[in-house]
């Protein structure tokens, strides 16, 4: 698989927080923080959204992503100066400092393609929480099978850019098998005419086998959903699995 364009290419980092919008995930977990300020590290974040929401309200805030063009992008933002940035996995966030609240957002955690990767990054998290912290992050429930709609006929409207330019993402599914899906996104810019191409994959585990690998790590459930609206989670209904995991035993 040919490395994901949409965090390396320029043209598509520039439009990426035009493309993600929506925040009914962000608005879910800062329901889910204490009005005090907390310690939050923010893993996967990407053009620095939502870690930079979080410093704004006053949180102490870290955010770390493995793509290098993404947290330069985050870091010419208007109040980039309160967050400490990292480039990288969640490993080179200082075990030192430990967090209160650890993030991922955007379905980043179905970027871990296998058990391992999974489990390295459970221990990465338990390595970093407080005695009470708790670590938040979401996955696409697989009964509702969300990549049988992800076809260039169902791609959403064009987005607006600036200067009258808009894009629209079309998705096309290559290869679905052992939890993984592997699909194209095409990128049209308009009234240039320009595409560009990504190839991704994510990986689509069921609950049960999140949090056995979960507790296999030394995490425990805290929290549970099947939505962003809070309801509770419904094995062949609910489109997505909301994790807060805490160390067992802390």
């Amino acid at each position: 698989m040919a490395e994901n364009s949409l965090y390396s290419d320029p043209a598509l980092i520039a439009v990426y927080d035009a493309l993600n919008a929506g925040r009914e995930d962000y608005d879910f977990y800062l329901s889910q923080l204490p009005n005090v300020p907390q310690r939050i590290l923010d893993i996967g974040c990407g053009t620095g959204q939502f870690a930079l929401e979080l410093a704004a309200r006053g949180h102490d805030v870290c955010a770390v992503d493995p793509a290098p063009g993404m947290v330069a992008f985050a870091r010419e933002k208007p109040g980039a100066e309160l967050i400490e940035w990292y480039v990288g996995r969640c490993c080179v966030v200082p075990k030192s400092r430990p967090f209160d609240f650890i993030f991922m957002t955007g379905h980043a955690f179905q970027c871990l393609l296998s058990d391992q990767d999974i489990l390295r990054l459970y221990a990465e998290v338990v390595a970093r929480l407080a005695p009470d912290g708790v670590f938040f992050a979401e996955s696409r429930n697989p009964a509702v099978r969300a990549w049988e709609r992800w076809r260039p006929e169902n791609a959403g409207p064009p987005v607006a850019l600036t200067e009258g330019r808009t894009v629209q993402v079309a998705h096309q599914v290559t290869a679905v098998g052992n939890e993984l899906v592997q699909f194209d996104e095409t990128y049209r810019f308009e009234p240039d005419g320009l595409e560009i191409g990504s190839e991704s994959s994510l990986r689509f585990c069921t609950k049960g086998h999140l949090e056995a690998l979960a507790q296999q790590a030394g995490l425990g459930g805290r929290h549970l959903s099947g939505g962003w609206d809070g309801q509770a989670f419904d094995e062949t209904r609910s489109p997505e699995i909301i994790l807060g995991l805490k160390v067992q035993n802390a």
